[in-house]
């Protein structure tokens, strides 16, 4: 079996010998023969080397030499690389491979996706680039972020990003191409007067980062967006000396803070810890900040940084109390593998001082409420509170008895999987997945798929109304919705599903309510009389298998029957058929089985609607001469038609039976019925 691995030695081998053959029949009886020059890849393709001719070309390409990176198609049948990327790129431009010890690498040359900003042809843009310098940048970085009221200078210069940057990888970080400082330095003459009469009088040197946004503002001087008082002041001095030209802190930070804002106060519920250990500068900028309350990172970044999520995150395993339902509010984010389904709203916008409080708080985990009314100052009380709207969970139970707080691996942040929080408490309907016939979504444990347990459409909690079908259809729309031809089974045209279908399970298929035969003559009453009455029963209904014959939903047939007649007797009956494609029919049997039997059952044998003879006489004349000289001078018996005669088709006119006395079939009668002969 050739593989992936072993095609390019296979390849190559076979190039090798091709190439010796045509050597070797270049010289015949010593004499050079000339030879045509190889055809190459342009030759068969001319529009691609049209194509690639344009703007800034790749060298191989330049050169024809197609080969350069790609197999020769026309031996292997499809357009190989030689080597998947980076490794083909790295093998010209070894340059651009990121050493180890860098500081930054640019995630698509970390992953290796060096087309994801190059062209490995042609490209209009300088490096064969995909878009413009910048525009390139701006496919993965959000354009918002560079583009507020004030923007640095430096990214509207021909270099734009790259004058700070550099595309593939550093030895500082954000791949800056030298130390954040020395950046600023290059452009902003510090010893200037007007540099240090901005600063306030302060030689300022260094950590202008801490003050300023490299990119864009909404604050002159881009300055970040939360200025500590004192630096937008101007008052450096209540922190901050000169001494020998350099700048230095009057004390430690945290103890700086202190001087101004409150200690930690008496013990409260909860407390967080840097803010007990008074390690202010653990999550909050000195000098300024693009967050509120001069936090130095985003706030789900510093919170993280501590509290990290995968114990939140419930497994599928996980037993919570039993308990009551989804709250719809959730932000939901699927992510690879499965492992996050759900994360509240807050988390995913990083914003966990929604719930939270940054210092202490009287309720426990920093809460800023009890956790009631903590929810329901976002999800609206009469939607999720108690009462006829919402879900109840168990006595002095609160959300969280279903929800977690931050992430869930199932749907709406439940703590487990929904069957196991709604069996909980519903013990009755988790018995009931032992039975024989379950709902979809009953057995899939995916109890929402029809309730919803918060501001339900309709009881008993429902997503739907059940009257006139309008839940069921949201799934099976196709059943009831009749084409204009087809008769609707009752039931199903006014929507009463549960007429005869359970919710959850049933010990019969489809579920089925009970045994079909009995369900069905719940209803058509006079069907159970005739039965009942009957001495012989039609076999599918004295197995109680109506579906048998009958469509349970609609069909365009009479009766709902599954086909049409004969055909559907037929599919069991075969033998009635026997003489109909050579032979004779009898009318009747080809038009309606039902003209002379009975469908569910009869007092006479064969199902027959009346005794034989009576049955036979409503269409056929048997008293008069025409009949008797028929019958050779003898009057058969009242009933005895069938005795002769196939009363469904024969091989003759006369639908006899095909072996018969041979008396009889040479019409002399007389030896065995004397006296019989009449005048």
């Amino acid at each position: 079996m050739t593989t992936k691995k072993n095609i390019r030695p296979a390849v190559m081998g076979l190039a090798a010998v091709l190439i010796a053959v045509l050597a070797a029949s270049c010289v015949q009886n010593g004499k050079k023969i000339e030879r045509a020059p190889a055809r190459t890849c342009l030759d068969c393709h001319p529009e691609m080397g049209k194509k690639f001719r344009q703007g800034y070309v790749h060298a191989p390409v330049k050169q024809g030499r197609c080969d350069q990176c790609h197999l020769p198609h026309g031996l292997i049948g499809g357009l190989f690389l030689r080597e998947k990327e980076p490794g083909l790129c790295l093998s010209c431009h070894r340059q651009l491979k990121p050493p180890a010890e860098s500081g930054s690498v640019h995630r698509p040359v970390a992953d290796g996706t060096c087309t994801a900003c190059h062209d490995p042809h042609n490209s209009p843009y300088p490096a064969r680039l995909k878009a413009e310098a910048d525009q390139s940048c701006f496919a993965c970085h959000d354009r918002k972020r560079f583009r507020k009221k004030y923007v640095h200078a430096v990214l509207e210069k021909e270099k734009g990003c790259r004058t700070c940057h550099d595309p593939h990888f550093s030895g500082n970080v954000s791949l800056l191409t030298d130390s954040p400082d020395a950046l600023c330095r290059s452009c902003h003459r510090v010893d200037r007067s007007s540099f240090i009469k901005a600063h306030s009088g302060y030689p300022v040197r260094n950590g202008c980062l801490q003050c300023h946004t490299p990119h864009a503002g909404d604050r002159p001087f881009l300055l970040r967006n939360t200025v500590h008082a004192p630096v937008r002041q101007g008052k450096c001095d209540s922190c901050h000396r000169v001494e020998q030209g350099r700048i230095r802190t009057t004390a430690a930070a945290d103890t700086l803070c202190l001087s101004c804002h409150d200690a930690p106060g008496p013990d409260r519920v909860s407390s967080h810890q840097p803010w007990v250990k008074k390690q202010c500068t653990a999550c909050h900028a000195v000098h300024a900040s693009d967050f509120r309350l001069l936090l130095a990172k985003a706030p789900d970044r510093i919170c993280l940084d501590c509290h990290r999520q995968e114990e939140d995150t419930a497994p599928a395993e996980k037993t919570l109390p039993a308990a009551s339902s989804p709250a719809g509010s959730a932000g939901t984010r699927d992510q690879a593998g499965g492992k996050t389904r759900s994360v509240h709203r807050p988390v995913a916008e990083g914003d966990c001082l929604a719930c939270h409080r940054g210092h202490a708080a009287d309720q426990n985990a920093l809460l800023r409420q009890d956790k009631r009314a903590l929810c329901l100052s976002c999800h609206v009380a009469a939607t999720y509170g108690r009462g006829a709207r919402s879900h109840p969970p168990a006595e002095g139970q609160t959300c969280d008895t279903c929800h977690l707080p931050h992430r869930s691996d199932t749907v709406a942040l439940l703590g487990a999987p929904q069957e196991k929080l709604c069996f909980g408490c519903h013990r009755r309907q988790a018995d009931e997945r032992g039975r024989l016939s379950l709902h979809r979504p009953f057995a899939e444990g995916d109890c929402v798929g029809c309730h919803k347990l918060h501001d339900p459409v309709a009881r008993p909690f429902l997503r739907q109304p059940e009257q006139g079908g309008v839940l069921c259809r949201t799934c099976h729309g196709d059943i009831g919705n009749a084409d204009g031809k087809s008769k609707m089974h009752q039931p199903v045209a006014r929507g009463e599903c549960r007429r005869c279908h359970a919710a959850h399970s049933a010990d019969y298929a489809a579920l089925v309510r009970e045994q079909p035969g009995r369900l069905c003559l719940s209803c058509h009453r006079e069907v159970d009389r005739q039965v009942s009455a009957a001495t012989a029963a039609h076999k599918p209904v004295s197995d109680g298998d109506c579906l048998a014959c009958h469509a349970a939903h609609g069909s365009p047939h009479d009766a709902l029957l599954k086909k049409g007649q004969p055909m559907l007797c037929l599919a069991c009956h075969r033998d009635v058929a026997r003489f109909w494609r050579k032979g004779v029919t009898h009318r009747p049997a080809v038009r309606d089985c039902g003209q002379c039997h009975a469908a569910h059952g009869s007092g006479v044998e064969g199902l027959l609607r009346t005794g034989v003879g009576t049955l036979c006489g409503r269409c056929h004349k048997v008293t008069g001469r025409d009949f008797l000289q028929r019958h050779h001078g003898i009057r058969p018996g009242p009933d005895s038609c069938v005795s002769c005669h196939d009363a469904h088709g024969g091989p003759d006119r006369g639908l006899l039976y095909p072996v018969g006395h041979a008396p009889f079939l040479k019409g002399t009668c007389a030896p065995c019925h004397k006296g019989r002969a009449e005048k």
